[in-house]
């Protein structure tokens, strides 16, 4: 990969990461990688990491500690990543069937505004609260008011559901966006 030629579409990408020990859902073998095989990630908050995707069209692949540049950081691919989804994405904010609200991207990049703080700011001002967030799936990412009790069982019980049979599934963690200094929490778990 040649960073120059792919850094416009390079893309924050969200995943679920295992402890060593921790079953992981769908798997029946572990691979071993060298550390330059290895994606760049960083861990962002409870069981997700960022990881950095190259939109190749068809496809997205993760960006390899080889394909770094040693005078990239991951600081600056973070910075290119975010930039670039910012620029290129459109987020809309919806209301759900539970009594929430979702943000819709075309199916890719739902779970990437987690690095956009502006949305989150945005939406936490339409909700008047701060947010009670799920990311069920890698296409789903759904907010209800931290103080809406009745919201926030809703939204628990939708996260169970998408989990019986749903695709491209993160985590049942739910997170906490607090408006007034724009900081994510690890706030509990749907189940």
């Amino acid at each position: 990969m040649n960073f120059d030629e792919t850094k416009d579409k390079i893309y924050p990408w969200i995943k679920v990461v295992y402890e060593p020990d921790e079953e992981v859902p769908n798997s029946t073998r572990e691979i071993e990688l060298k550390d330059e095989e290895q994606p760049v990630m960083q861990n962002w908050l409870g069981n997700l990491a960022i990881f950095y995707a190259v939109d190749e069209g068809e496809q997205f692949s993760l960006i390899l500690k080889r394909d770094l540049p040693q005078n990239i950081s991951i600081e600056d691919l973070h910075e290119t990543a975010t930039t670039n989804l910012d620029r290129d994405v459109e987020f809309t904010f919806n209301e759900t069937g539970f009594g929430g609200h979702g943000l819709i991207a075309g199916g890719d990049h739902e779970t990437g505004s987690l690095t956009l703080t502006g949305i989150w700011e945005w939406c936490a001002d339409q909700i008047k609260d701060n947010l009670i967030v799920a990311v069920p799936a890698k296409d789903l990412i759904m907010m209800v008011p931290e103080n809406d009790k009745e919201k926030i069982n809703s939204l628990k019980n939708f996260v169970t559901e998408i989990f019986k049979d749903g695709e491209r599934l993160l985590t049942k963690q739910l997170y906490r966006f607090d408006k007034s200094n724009n900081k994510w929490t690890l706030w509990g778990q749907a189940d």
